[in-house]
C-alpha cells in the first residue's frame, strides 16, 4: 500500500500486473508510478493475484475467475484501508489490463480505467506465451520437441505446460483464450485512457480504435517506450512519456467534467 502523506484521502488505485514473466519486468515501472500517485495525493494499491510473487496458491490453480475475484478482494482491502474512499481507479498493463476492463462493471465506485498496451485478443495472446515454450525448447534442446498442438493436448489431459518458470494450466489457458474484449455488447460509463505502446511512433491501431468504441468516456494515446514487460538490455527504472501521458490526463479529468474524445 502506498499512502499518501495527506489524512483524509478520497481517491484510490489499484494496479493490475501483467502475466507470468511480464510481471517480474514490469515491478520497478509500478512501484515508481505507484509512488508518484501517492505523491499526488492518491492511495495505491498494488497486490500480487493467486499463485504470483508473494501470494499464496499455486500458478497452475489460476482462473479468470480467480484473477476477478482476487481483484474484488483487493478493492474490500482498500476500502478497508480507507473507509472514507469516494472512488476507485483501476490500472492494469497487458493481461493486467484485460481483467482490469473485465472487473469494470463489478467495481461499484469505479470511477477512471486506465488500459497500459492492454492485450486485447486472448486467444491470440494465449498463442504468443505458448511460444515462449517453443523458443525454451529450441534453446535447451536445439529443436521444437512438442509443438503448441502437443502442448494443448498435454494441458487438456490435465497437466501443465512451463512456460518460463511458470506452470500453465487448462482453465487459465482456455479461459484466456475465448476473451476478447471487443466482443463487449454495451458501453461501459467508466472514463477510460487506452494507451498504445511502441518503439517508434506509429498510427493507433484498429483494435485499439474499436476497444475506445465501448467506452463513453474515453481518451487513446500513443506513447514512444521500449517493451519494459520483457527483458530488454535498458534497465528501466521508469517510463517516463508513459507516465507523463497517465499524469496529464488524469489532472484533466480531475474536475469530472470531462467530454468524450479521440
Amino acid at each position: 500500500m502506498h499512502r499518501p502523506r495527506q489524512g483524509d484521502i478520497k481517491k484510490g488505485f489499484i494496479f493490475c500486473h501483467p502475466f507470468a514473466e511480464e510481471k517480474l519486468w514490469t515491478h520497478r515501472v509500478f512501484v515508481k508510478f505507484a509512488r508518484e500517485l501517492a505523491d499526488r495525493g492518491y492511495a495505491v494499491l498494488r497486490f500480487d493475484f493467486t499463485g504470483n510473487g508473494d501470494s499464496e496458491g499455486e500458478f497452475a490453480d489460476l482462473t479468470v475467475e480467480t484473477y476477478l475475484s482476487d481483484l474484488k478482494r483487493a478493492h474490500c482491502t482498500l476500502l478497508e484501508a480507507y473507509p472514507r474512499m469516494e472512488s476507485t481507479s483501476l490500472l492494469g498493463l497487458r493481461f493486467g489490463a484485460t481483467i482490469a476492463s473485465l472487473a469494470s462493471d463489478e467495481v461499484p465506485d469505479l470511477e477512471r480505467l486506465i488500459l497500459w498496451d492492454p492485450v486485447i485478443n486472448g486467444a491470440n495472446y494465449m498463442q504468443e506465451v505458448l511460444r515462449t515454450n517453443l523458443t525454451t525448447q529450441l534453446a535447451v534442446y536445439g529443436k521444437v520437441i512438442e509443438t503448441r498442438e502437443n502442448l494443448i493436448e498435454k494441458m487438456n489431459a490435465g497437466d501443465t505446460v512451463n512456460v518460463d518458470g511458470y506452470e500453465l494450466g487448462y482453465r487459465l489457458f482456455h479461459a484466456a483464450s475465448e476473451i476478447n474484449l471487443l466482443s463487449a455488447t454495451r458501453k461501459r460509463d467508466v472514463n477510460a485512457l487506452i494507451v498504445q505502446i511502441g518503439k517508434k511512433p506509429q498510427p493507433i491501431r484498429d483494435e485499439i480504435r474499436q476497444l475506445s468504441e465501448k467506452y463513453n468516456q474515453v481518451t487513446i494515446k500513443h506513447v514512444i517506450e521500449e517493451p519494459f514487460w520483457r527483458e530488454i538490455k535498458e534497465f528501466y527504472a521508469g517510463a517516463a512519456n508513459l507516465f507523463g501521458v497517465t499524469h496529464d490526463w488524469l489532472e484533466n479529468n480531475d474536475d469530472h467534467s470531462y467530454a468524450s474524445r479521440i
